[in-house]
């Protein structure tokens, strides 16, 4: 192939007709020899806060000297997000040679995109010998592509509704599919209120989690804007600014890297560096623009938006104007009627692209009858008509909404 889009483009090709299941990524995994990227290993799955725990943890490696591979799933602007060596995207031409790594050994053996994408990360990981790999799980956990690598930590950050036709309709069936990721002998870390079968699954491995919420917690102060991670396990009780990431992933990441104490030794330092420095795109992203402070996030699930609110509480922004987009396949009322037992604000709906997208009216639609359509061509403008220097946007949805928005600023 002569360059990334190319790439792309190929490997893009069948992934819709192939079946879930992990036979292709061992034999590949196999072929590549890469059951072991790197030395420590940690993977991360859950409904919500999957990409801010990677960050956090990134971060913190990177700010104890240690190199880190990362993974994140889905990318908003470009493919390259979803790599990162020491918190540096791969290039164009890295990613190339990764791809080209794995074609040369797939021989008949088909691979999905994603596929393509987690065998890329793994073999990059390797080649540049980090000490530690970070994976986001994507989908699930139990036949995600990065299953396949058994890791010394697991992370399950939360259960909530979402991606329903996959992983079941409820809690305990999406905690028993989440919980798949889990493994005899690992350090295992839990978001708060887990259903009863993630906690069945740690009885049957033998493994003794530790909990938010039980083990360790965060305590937030709003009114001086900080926050405070309470833990039996340290003695890490320093008073912290809150930044874009939430505090919960934060602390998530802190007690997933803290175990990992054959490699670092974590400092509350490193706490503090990495908690001013983690950051991704579409997760509390603030943008100026007209003198408005826009609020970008990938809130998409009834829980998802629940957490934005609180967000937003703690912070004390309180949007003047909520603009919304969701795929086809997304609960559209109940992430509507969740953000809206705490945020009090006109509603207006944009389209979003792709095999799922969802027309603005369609939308509207499917939401309680208040929310106004837009063009997203039109936003910029009828934001500033309808709005004040100094409001709050919040611009949430879908990953699309995100990248589409950051389309629309450059034109």
């Amino acid at each position: 192939m002569q360059n990334l889009e190319s790439w792309l483009d190929y490997i893009g090709n069948e992934w819709r007709s192939m079946e879930f299941g992990l036979d292709r990524m061992r034999t590949m995994v196999e072929r590549l020899a890469l059951s072991q990227p790197a030395p420590r290993v940690i993977t991360v799955a859950g409904t919500n806060g999957k990409g801010s725990t990677v960050a956090t943890a990134e971060q913190l490696l990177c700010h104890a000297g240690v190199s880190v591979g990362a993974t994140f799933s889905p990318h908003v602007h470009q493919f390259n997000e979803r790599i990162r060596i020491d918190g540096a995207q791969l290039t164009d031409e890295a990613i190339c040679t990764a791809f080209s790594a794995v074609e040369e050994v797939r021989d008949d053996t088909p691979l999905t995109y994603f596929e393509y994408a987690a065998l890329a990360a793994l073999w990059s990981f390797k080649q540049a010998h980090v000490d530690v790999a970070l994976l986001e799980i994507g989908l699930g956990g139990r036949l995600d592509a990065f299953n396949v690598i058994d890791a010394d930590v697991a992370v399950i950050t939360s259960i909530g509704r979402d991606h329903e036709q996959f992983l079941g309709s409820d809690l305990d069936s999406i905690g028993a599919e989440k919980a798949g990721i889990l493994r005899t002998g690992q350090t295992v870390v839990l978001g708060r209120d887990m259903p009863a079968s993630v906690m069945r699954a740690c009885r049957e491995l033998s493994l003794e989690p530790l909990i938010a919420g039980v083990d360790f917690d965060v305590v937030v102060d709003s009114a001086n804007g900080c926050w405070q991670l309470d833990s039996a396990h340290d003695t890490t009780t320093r008073r912290l600014p809150l930044r874009a990431l939430a505090p919960e992933n934060v602390a998530l990441a802190w007690h997933a890297v803290s175990a990992l104490d054959d490699v670092l030794n974590m400092s509350g330092e490193h706490l503090d560096a990495a908690n001013a420095s983690a950051w991704l795109p579409g997760r509390m992203q603030e943008v100026m623009l007209d003198d408005r402070r826009w609020i970008l996030d990938v809130a998409h699930n009834p829980a998802g938006a629940e957490f934005l609110a609180a967000q937003l509480a703690r912070r004390g922004l309180a949007p003047a104007l909520v603009v919304c987009g969701m795929f086809r396949d997304k609960r559209h009322a109940a992430v509507q009627a969740a953000l809206k037992r705490h945020v009090d604000a006109p509603w207006w709906v944009v389209s979003t692209r792709g095999e799922r997208g969802f027309e603005a009216q369609d939308l509207a639609g499917a939401l309680d009858g208040t929310a106004q359509t837009v063009e997203w061509e039109e936003l910029v403008d009828a934001v500033r008509s309808a709005t004040r220097a100094g409001d709050v946007i919040l611009l949430l949805g879908s990953f699309d909404v995100i990248e589409h928005f950051g389309s629309v600023l450059e034109t």
